[in-house]
Order: C-alpha cells, then structure tokens, then sequence
C-alpha cells in the first residue's frame, strides 16, 4: 500500500492538473465563443454571491453568538 504522502502528492498532482484544464476550457469559452459576455457575467454573480455569502456568514454567527 502507498504511503500518505505519496497519496496526497498525487491527489495534488491530480487537483493541478484538473484545475489547469479548467481554466483553459473557461478561457477558450470566454475567449473563442459566442458565450464570451455571459460567462463573465456569470462569474461576476457567483464571485459577488460568494462574497455577501461571507459577508451574511459573519453576521449570523456575530448575531447567533453567546455572550461569555
């Protein structure tokens, strides 16, 4: 059987190389497609729903907290 450490560097390997191929498919789309402003408009909402995701996160748990 494999060492950990020879399973995590390989799941490593396995996560760069995935993440590569989809950032080359995203510029291709984004790039060489007709699908160009949608994708962009696409990634803007899911970056900005992220983020006030957090944002909401942070004032449930502040709002949720017990006093100590």
């Amino acid at each position: 059987m494999d060492s950990p450490s020879k399973v995590n560097q390989l799941t490593g390997f396995v996560v760069l190389f995935v993440s590569i191929f989809l950032f080359l498919i995203y510029a291709y789309f984004l790039l060489s497609s007709q699908w160009g402003l949608i994708i962009v408009q696409v990634t803007v909402l899911l970056a900005v729903a992220a983020l006030v995701s957090v944002i909401a996160w942070i004032g449930y748990t502040m709002a949720t907290a017990s006093r100590a």
